[in-house]
């Protein structure tokens, strides 16, 4: 019985964490075009793509233009004299880390691949265009990058393809978001409980104001735009010498913390949590401030675990 209730349980994630969608920019619930053949096709990232790309390094624009040119490959659909080329863009992608997707699975999002396809013919008149989206929310044994990342190419590749070939069922994109904004205004009725009591807001600037963040560049700045508009909990997170990391979800403050103090090498700080700037300018008030922190969330997990422990390394305070 057990083993009857462990299979229902792994179908039930598999079909909820997986997903793959198309929407027709015309809203057809049929496919008006249809081809067999396309000389070329060229896929590159919109601007939030590109900005994105520095939190989701594991994402490559070549190896899914690859998974794509393989796919047009096996069914014999690249032509030379065919009056068609496509165009890929990628508008928008998640990847989480793997270990958030390897210890909290679905809890800490989904993995994704956003992007408008758009098919021209000989005289670049556009004669067909559509979304396509892949999702993927598995972890555990199930959550290695190249486990994830590779679902993702395929899936994505394989929507892109049959939609070009007339081949896909039509799916209500617009619908299923409606359907995922009004499951995250039910979640946000029972929001997460937090790990950590919330600092006071130090006042060292406006939640906007980018370039008050000191010590990053402006790459950074640029992105501390993207985490204003991620969802709650979120933390953004520097260092002194320069490097950073937001993350969002259940444990954003250390898993933000994790990535930016592997790149720097060095203690990184909190800038702002949520939707309050807690940065301190005093080097001792700050580590105060963060050592409390990683306490509260020790205690709050009720271990120190390994996680805690290789971000809080027994240092005096700015060394």
């Amino acid at each position: 019985m057990k083993n009857y209730w462990a299979l229902i349980l792994s179908c039930v994630a598999l079909l909820s964490g997986c997903a793959g969608t198309i929407q027709r920019e015309n809203g057809s619930m049929k496919s008006t075009f249809a081809t067999t053949s396309i000389n070329s096709v060229e896929l590159k990232l919109s601007e939030e793509a590109r900005l994105l790309q520095a939190e989701n390094p594991i994402f490559s624009q070549k190896e899914l233009l690859d998974f794509v040119e393989r796919k047009l490959g096996s069914l014999d659909l690249v032509k030379a004299d065919s009056p068609y080329h496509a165009e890929i863009t990628i508008t928008r992608f998640r990847i989480r880390s793997a270990f958030n997707a390897i210890m909290w699975g679905i809890m800490a999002g989904t993995d994704s691949i956003d992007g408008k396809v758009r098919i021209f013919d000989s005289g670049n008149r556009q004669v067909h265009a559509f979304d396509v989206t892949a999702s993927y929310g598995l972890g555990g044994i199930a959550g290695g990058d190249s486990t994830r990342v590779n679902w993702l190419y395929n899936k994505f590749t394989e929507l892109a393809v049959a939609e070009m070939m007339g081949k896909t069922d039509f799916t209500d994109i617009r619908q299923a978001n409606k359907q995922k904004i009004q499951a995250s205004r039910n979640a946000a009725k029972q929001p997460l409980q937090s790990e950590f009591a919330l600092p006071p807001d130090t006042g060292f600037a406006e939640l906007a104001n980018a370039e008050a963040i000191p010590y990053v560049g402006q790459f950074a700045k640029d992105s501390y735009a993207l985490y204003l508009t991620r969802p709650l909990p979120r933390s953004f997170v520097i260092s002194e010498n320069g490097h950073w990391a937001y993350r969002t979800g259940k444990d954003a403050l250390a898993s933000a913390l994790i990535t930016c103090q592997n790149a720097a090498k060095s203690n990184c700080y909190p800038y702002a949590i949520d939707d309050h700037i807690v940065w301190k300018t005093d080097v001792a008030e700050r580590e105060l401030m963060r050592r409390q922190l990683l306490a509260e969330i020790a205690s709050h997990r009720n271990t120190k675990t390994a996680a805690v422990q290789k971000i809080m390394p027994p240092t005096e305070p700015g060394k």
